[in-house]
């Protein structure tokens, strides 16, 4: 979850905001260079420093960012094989653990300036693998999960095309808070659905289903923030969607 740039729907967790690298003349950053940290907001202010004085205290300095974002990515098969197997708990716990991941991740590289341009693309790719894998293996019967699971796929898509606009330009996209409520409210969501599944709570498993409707108006309108940032930040000459300049005919 590095916090600065969304990717989709970008904040996940060392998310950082427009690069140094993107002016006309600039060159291309390095992909694990770090980047100017952007203003944090003060909620996010907060859970940082809580954070920092809990979890961040098992880590030490020699560990990044991107690491416990790979950690994160390992995990998702993980879980899925536990739940294949159906050891459930085992499950509800290493999928508690990778969601811990995407807070710590993000934390750290706001708090020890270690925001790298990487990091603000792998890191939400990691949530939708793990939240949209997850979602489909415990509750596809439900409407509401197949949606979910279709944005997820969408919000992939768009997260491969900010990776291929960021290698040939060094631009990423600016932050989306929405996404990273959106995915505070799946996160939820799924961890309720879990143990109602397991203990066979139906108030409990309605609450949860609730709660994926919540996160899906939330979808939408993080998907609306980014066309319409799009939109108004449209270059006026002749420039492609990304704000990279079309290839002109010869003359």
């Amino acid at each position: 979850m590095h916090e600065a740039v969304d990717h989709s729907e970008l904040d996940d967790g060392s998310k950082g905001a427009d690069s140094p690298g993107q002016g006309a003349d600039s060159h291309v950053q390095g992909a694990d260079d770090p980047v100017q940290s952007p203003v944090t907001p003060a909620f996010q202010q907060f859970t940082d420093r809580l954070v920092e004085r809990t979890w961040l205290r098992l880590f030490p300095r020699s560990v990044r960012p991107n690491q416990v974002t790979v950690a994160r990515f390992i995990l998702i098969p993980v879980i899925l094989v536990l739940l294949y197997y159906e050891h459930r708990w085992w499950a509800f716990g290493v999928f508690f653990l990778a969601i811990c991941t995407d807070f710590i991740d993000g934390a750290m590289a706001r708090t020890r300036d270690q925001i790298t341009q990487l990091g603000t693309y792998i890191d939400p790719i990691a949530d939708k693998l793990l939240i949209g894998g997850v979602l489909a293996w415990v509750g596809w019967e439900y409407l509401v999960v197949r949606i979910i699971v279709v944005f997820i796929i969408l919000e992939l898509v768009m997260s491969a095309i900010g990776v291929s606009v960021y290698v040939r330009t060094g631009k990423a996209r600016g932050a989306n808070y929405i996404g990273k409520t959106k995915m505070v409210v799946q996160s939820l969501a799924l961890l309720l659905f879990l143990v109602a599944s397991f203990l066979e709570l139906e108030t409990l498993e309605t609450i949860s289903v609730y709660l994926l409707w919540l996160a899906l108006g939330l979808a939408l309108l993080s998907g609306g923030k980014q066309v319409w940032s799009a939109m108004k930040n449209r270059p006026r000459d002749k420039q492609g969607p990304a704000g990279i300049e079309l290839d002109r005919p010869q003359e």
